[in-house]
């Protein structure tokens, strides 16, 4: 690992996303990124890789003082880069970048990245990251967003337009789907138009110096953070380029230095016309407060006061043991502190809609009220269509209701974005413990027992008890190793009620009755009395070895495809129709036909062949 000396900059190794193919459709996506390097640039020599690469390569040839991972973004543009062997070089510390909103579907993905790569320390872009994903908030900082000021700057335009609506304005901005139709009736607007990020009509949005000129020119212009109470981008362009800031009152914005009629101004659908009519109608208090928030963005919010990054680079270089470093809020400079101190960093909470949505159905999911909690979790699906909390209690709630079937093909979806979709590793520990359940409610036994161990490193204390339910419902034994041998706990995206196993037993004994499951509710209250110690004797009932054609068809096609060498073929969920199997099969085909590797495609074809004729019929359905 390189040293310091002198005044020279440490060398960072950025593993960036592949974002270029932004470039024709959304290009501020692909700006965005641009700006991040640009950041880091101000305290490293940055060294960007964005291709498929192998760690230990790329740290020997730039010998990095740090590494930081880009993981976890959720464009349907950009390329997700591969990176192999980073267990190596392990002096060099590690650093994991969550660059996607706190709310994404891909969060999984980030944890299951962060734990294969070896990384236990993260930055986020997100203020609101650490009350969407509370299992890493001790070991997360915020890197928030900010303004390239040679972009965002004060050009002298004369303001013509009296409002600018720009943005979104969807299911997840109800602020600006209250607000803008309000605007658009009582006063001349200049209107972006709404495209998808992915859309080629995305190119001829306003972007870059032309939309930083178009804000300069403009009086006012309104934006929100999201239903999470986010700070986005646009809260920081918007008086950057010297034109007054009108949006929702959050704690995230409050934290950020805005101040209501000072050097922004807030408004809800109930006041925001009197508002607006007060600013025209007193034109010198409108340009105060247009002042005033363009100081505080280039005082507080360019890219040369992100140094996040940078100041933790230098304190753990002298981390001693006993101590940890800490952030004093979202904006907030990291320091160093001992535990003794009992000081943590600081976090913002409590303003995202879908999460008070959430913890409302949680009281009426524990009260047996499953519409009212089903309704509270699809109300979240109106914000953000694809949140994974949501969708994980909307199948909480069919297994309540005794649709196990239901629960399960909502179960496999969530896994299915995790691993197929993003790509990952292996999925969220807690969705892929409740598919196994799921299984054990549809009495699938020999199925659930046979795929438990398909993602073998991943451990939690809901999958290890999945695991021990499954073992003695099919053998009457529970069969798990030590605990110093189980999985290594794996965080969660998912939050769930902590209870005794006893308790928790009993409740998917009643969650088997409602399913229909009379005799394996009756088997599981056996094991209740008996806890989940794997030490009742053994019963060997021969449950485990039931199973139907079609899951024999699926894991014989499986086992052929691997014994045939074409494990690129694979797919990374386990054979079944849930995960549309052989669906994915044909697409990994056509990807490798695509990539050129017709060669080594023919040859594991002609193997297949082979072990087709040496397999027996009995063993290909085994």
């Amino acid at each position: 690992m390189n040293m310091d000396a002198g005044h020279r900059k440490p060398k960072l190794v950025f593993f960036q996303w592949d974002h270029q193919p932004n470039a024709d459709a959304a290009s501020y996506l692909l700006l965005h990124m641009q700006q991040h390097v640009k950041c880091l640039a101000t305290h490293f020599e940055v060294v960007v890789v964005n291709q498929d690469c192998d760690y230990a390569a790329i740290c020997d040839r730039h010998q990095p003082d740090l590494t930081l991972f880009e993981s976890g973004y959720r464009s349907h543009g950009s390329r997700r880069t591969i990176i192999t062997n980073t267990a190596a070089n392990a002096k060099v510390p590690k650093l994991g970048l969550h660059n996607a909103d706190p709310w994404c579907d891909r969060r999984a993905g980030f944890l299951s990245d962060m734990e294969r790569w070896g990384i236990e320390t993260y930055f986020s872009i997100s203020t609101m990251m650490p009350d969407y994903t509370p299992e890493i908030a001790a070991s997360l900082f915020i890197w928030p967003n900010f303004i390239d000021p040679e972009l965002y700057h004060d050009y002298g335009q004369h303001k013509t337009i009296p409002v600018t609506l720009t943005g979104q304005i969807y299911g997840l901005y109800p602020w600006r789907q209250q607000i803008f139709p309000l605007i658009r009736e009582r006063y001349p607007c200049l209107v972006s138009p709404q495209h998808d990020y992915a859309s080629k009509r995305s190119a001829g949005m306003l972007a870059g110096e032309a939309y930083a000129r178009a804000l300069n020119a403009s009086f006012i212009v309104p934006t929100c953070g999201t239903q999470g109470g986010e700070v986005v981008r646009k809260h920081f362009e918007i008086p950057g380029a010297k034109a007054c800031l009108l949006t929702e009152r959050t704690p995230a914005l409050e934290a950020a230095g805005f101040l209501d009629m000072e050097n922004c101004v807030f408004a809800s659908h109930h006041d925001v016309t009197d508002r607006i009519d007060h600013l025209f109608a007193h034109p010198d208090e409108m340009q105060r407060i247009t002042q005033a928030g363009h100081e505080l963005v280039h005082a507080r919010h360019t890219l040369k006061h992100r140094p996040q990054i940078h100041q933790w680079y230098m304190l753990n270089r002298d981390l001693q043991p006993g101590e940890k470093i800490i952030q004093s809020g979202p904006f907030g400079d990291l320091e160093k502190v001992t535990h003794a101190a009992g000081r943590d960093s600081i976090h913002i909470s409590g303003s995202a809609r879908d999460r008070a949505l959430l913890a409302r159905g949680d009281i009426f999911l524990k009260q047996g009220r499953l519409a009212e909690a089903r309704q509270c979790y699809a109300q979240c699906l109106d914000y953000v269509s694809y949140l994974p909390e949501a969708q994980f209690r909307l199948a909480l709630c069919a297994l309540h209701e005794g649709n196990a079937d239901q629960a399960r093909e909502s179960l496999a979806r969530l896994i299915e974005i995790t691993t197929l979709t993003y790509g990952a590793a292996d999925p969220d520990p807690v969705e892929w413990a409740y598919f196994l359940l799921s299984m054990i409610c549809t009495g699938e036994l020999g199925q659930a027992r046979r795929i438990r161990d398909f993602y073998p490193g991943l451990g939690h204390e809901e999958l290890v008890r999945a695991r021990h339910v499954l073992d003695w419902l099919a053998d009457g034994v529970s069969q798990d190793a030590q605990p110093d041998h189980l999985p290594k706990h794996r965080k969660s995206i998912h939050r769930l009620e902590s209870r005794p196993d006893g308790e928790w037993l009993a409740w998917f004994a009643t969650i088997l009755d409602r399913c229909r499951q009379p005799e394996l509710a009756a088997r599981l209250r056996d094991l209740s009395a008996a806890s989940l110690s794997g030490k009742a004797q053994s019963r060997r009932t021969g449950v485990g070895a039931a199973t139907g054609w079609r899951n024999v068809a699926y894991a014989g096609a499986d086992r052929l495809i691997a014994i045939s060498g074409l494990g690129a073929l694979r797919p990374n969920v386990p054979p079944m129709a849930e995960f549309r199997y052989f669906e994915r099969v044909a697409r990994n085909f056509g990807r490798n036909i695509f990539r050129g590797r017709l060669r080594p495609l023919g040859l594991a074809l002609s193997r297949l062949a082979t072990a087709m004729r040496e397999v027996g019929p009995a063993e290909r359905i085994r």
